[in-house]
């Protein structure tokens, strides 16, 4: 039986709130260390490319439980600020009670409807979350509006956008969430307002840098 959309988007909440308490032992930690490295390099290389510096202003979202935050704010240092932000109450539960800082934000609320002021960001992330956007143009819109002009917007994933359908399509809560091919992608971005920079789909890494 074909599902609604509400009935998806509510599935996939629930699915992100049950996973909350374990998600970050379950794809980020090492078994070897115990320690949240196990995409390292993959991190590595993303910071790499991104312009983040001292002061900045930098939203997260889709943040679920925080594997960026240590990360963020090493660059943007205590002058920053960094908005956590995920529809999910349990990520978001779980977020704060493992980063204490002072210049930690968390919002609960969909990225489409993310209440943030205009051109109040230097950097949006998207990591690991833009294939469960319910609506991708809605939501692009909306975190274009609150980057800052000359702001930079990524979407990163530690895998292909081959490989990002396909692992979603072996859970049923996330079956229907699909990272769209290059063209959708960019027409998506210039629908926004958005110039990209940077395209890379290659096996295990996934960015696009853009600018506004």
């Amino acid at each position: 039986m074909n599902r609604t959309h509400e009935e998806i988007y509510r599935a996939r909440k629930q699915f992100f709130n049950d996973s909350a308490a374990s998600w970050l032992d379950t794809w980020y930690r090492d078994p070897e260390t115990g320690r949240l490295e196990r995409h390292r390099k993959d991190f590595d290389r993303l910071f790499s490319i991104l312009p983040l510096k001292a002061g900045d202003t930098v939203l997260d979202a889709g943040c679920g439980s925080g594997v960026l935050v240590p990360m963020v704010l090493e660059r943007i240092t205590g002058k920053g600020l960094l908005y956590e932000l995920d529809y999910a109450e349990r990520m978001i539960e779980t977020n704060r009670g493992l980063h204490r800082e002072e210049n930690i934000r968390f919002i609960v609320a969909d990225v489409a409807e993310a209440p943030l002021e205009d051109e109040s960001c230097d950097v949006v992330f998207c990591f690991s979350c833009f294939p469960h956007f319910q609506d991708k143009e809605r939501a692009m819109i909306n975190l274009s509006r609150i980057l800052k002009r000359g702001g930079t917007f990524v979407v990163a994933h530690f895998e292909s956008s081959e490989g990002i359908n396909r692992h979603h399509e072996s859970c049923r809560a996330v079956m229907h969430d699909r990272l769209p091919c290059e063209s959708e992608m960019r027409a998506l971005f210039e629908r926004a307002a958005l110039r990209i920079e940077a395209f890379i789909d290659e096996p295990g890494f996934y960015c696009i840098v853009a600018k506004k």
